[in-house]
């Protein structure tokens, strides 16, 4: 048998086991997250077990190794395919007991996480009513309250993280690796030398027009609740971690959005550009409930188009744009070609599928497509485009800067989880690159707050990255199919589509996702076309091309 039989026959063997361990794990998953109920969260345990334990056989992963070490190996597609289950075996070649105790500590915090409603002024709020709250109330009494609300689940997980990090570190050391954190740069092939090389240009260059730009922003927030800039604390900002700009009602579209059906938009938009995505609309939870996860993600549970997202939306820009990101990720997956090997049939990689979310939700900000796609007319068009122009700059910058308090972060979390000083190290952070002030005399794990650590562990850099491309793939679609024309939000431009389809989706896994993205854009990874976009001096801001 050749070696490229013999890679065939092996990936096969593999999928046929594989392949319903993990859509049990994703639906499983789905029903947790949609219900909340102990029994749903027990049976998603007991399926990522199952899954695990599978990909933790030494004798399969020795089999992948030894067939990859050789030279007859032909075939690039079954090399890519026995590339990829290498990437999934190797952190699961532990025992049994360490992979049950790792499952069962992250979904036991991951479950507080869906089920758990802060209390405000005596009463449960949802996420959503938090930010509703922070993005209207201007008595600081109450925000204040309500930010310290959105902290409220911090103390309840921290110590559990923090024993659930060592655990994860004690597994990586056992397989050979530094710690959990350079172990799981490794799995999603990314260099961590070149990985914080980039965040280190990205805070050079983002430095003076972040500061400048905010200072900006800063002194129309201070005016707003009749302090001085130097009392702005985190309570001020519109989002609990300053992840989003405090601009919404500069902006003014949030009353537009009010009564419209954002779903019917997102249809009809994406049904415009060739990817049509009613079917993923009708088989997603698109609304907020008790016992739900607050948050909003993407799941294709069988990678044989059961494409659906989870949602928690209302009526307003914001849930607008989260809407187009997540169907962008949809898009995605259901466009991956089913002709593809099955261990093929998925994104590139991560930041890939987060480029394309990102190109998408930056669409919310392009007045083009609110008037042209949501049937949207502003007052004033001018002045609504040059802030929505100034926004989308900001939020860009934005994410920038926190996707380094992220990532600074978490790599010093795993580097040392028990240090003493880590509530305090998350402040210094945030001062840092967000500039924004710690509360005073404020002692608490605030960082715990934020699900990430828990469910999407060291994944936070890949939304910079997937920021990086979308700004690459827009340069491309600006140079190859536009010629320089403006895209007029992209509405009924099904080159839109077809670009994404052709360059991006019809490749699903195929290659590494610096290969793709050369292929696709003309070059690797790289943070010029985001910078030239978003970081120019603050005294003179470019409009930013509408992606």
């Amino acid at each position: 048998m050749t070696v490229d039989n013999l890679a065939r026959s092996l990936a096969e063997s593999i999928e046929h086991e594989l392949r319903p361990l993990e859509i049990a794990v994703n639906l499983t998953h789905w029903n947790a997250s949609t219900t909340g109920t102990p029994e749903a969260q027990a049976a998603a345990t007991a399926a990522e077990q199952r899954l695990r334990v599978y990909l933790s056989s030494k004798a399969r992963y020795e089999q992948i190794a030894d067939i990859l070490r050789s030279e007859e190996l032909h075939d690039p597609l079954l090399r890519r395919q026995l590339e990829i289950l290498a990437l999934e075996h190797r952190p699961n070649l532990l025992p049994e007991a360490v992979i049950d105790d790792l499952v069962q500590r992250s979904n036991q915090i991951q479950s507080e996480f869906y089920t758990f409603r802060a209390k405000l002024n005596g009463r449960e709020v949802t996420n959503n009513e938090i930010l509703s709250l922070l993005r209207s109330e201007r008595d600081e009494r109450l925000r204040r309250a309500a930010w310290e609300a959105s902290k409220q689940i911090a103390p309840r997980v921290a110590d559990r993280l923090r024993q659930l990090v060592q655990q994860r570190n004690l597994a990586a050391r056992s397989l050979g690796f530094r710690d959990y954190y350079a172990m799981q740069l490794q799995l999603q092939e990314i260099d961590e030398s070149e990985l914080f090389q980039v965040l280190g240009v990205i805070k050079e260059r983002t430095d003076e027009p972040f500061r400048a730009t905010k200072a900006q922003i800063d002194a129309r927030l201070a005016a707003r609740f009749a302090i001085k800039p130097a009392a702005l604390r985190p309570w001020h900002y519109e989002d609990p971690f300053f992840q989003e700009p405090p601009l919404s009602q500069e902006l003014g579209l949030g009353p537009h959005f009010r009564g419209r059906d954002l779903a019917a938009i997102a249809n009809g938009f994406y049904d415009g550009i060739g990817l049509s995505i009613g079917d993923v609309l009708d088989r997603s939870d698109l609304f907020e409930r008790d016992g739900k996860d607050q948050h909003a993600y993407c799941t294709h549970i069988d990678r044989g188009g059961d494409v659906r997202i989870l949602c928690n939306m209302q009526d307003n820009e914001r849930w607008m744009g989260i809407l187009l990101h997540e169907l962008g990720h949809a898009a995605y997956e259901k466009y991956t070609p089913t002709t593809l090997p099955w261990i093929l049939r998925q994104p590139a990689h991560i930041a890939v599928t987060e480029a394309i979310a990102m190109f998408m939700d930056r669409l919310a900000y392009d007045m083009d497509w609110v008037e042209s796609a949501a049937g949207i007319t502003v007052g004033d068009r001018s002045i609504t485009e040059e802030r929505a122009a100034q926004a989308l700059r900001f939020e860009m910058l934005l994410t920038a800067r926190w996707v380094l308090v992220m990532s600074h972060f978490e790599r010093a979390l795993y580097a040392d989880p028990r240090r003493a000083d880590l509530d305090d190290y998350w402040w210094d952070l945030v001062e840092q690159f967000q500039y924004v002030p710690r509360p005073e005399d404020r002692q608490a794990p605030d960082w715990a707050a934020k699900i990430h650590l828990t469910v999407a562990p060291v994944y936070y850099h890949n939304y910079l990255l997937g920021e990086l491309i979308a700004s690459q793939l827009t340069a491309a679609l600006q140079r190859d199919v536009l010629d320089g024309q403006p895209p007029a939000g992209y509405v009924g431009r099904a080159e839109l589509g077809a670009f994404f389809c052709d360059r991006v989706f019809s490749q699903g896994a195929s290659h590494h996702w610096q290969s793709l993205l050369e292929t696709a854009t003309g070059t690797r990874l790289s943070a010029e076309p985001f910078l030239q976009e978003y970081a120019q001096s603050a005294a003179a801001p470019a409009k930013p091309k509408r992606a």
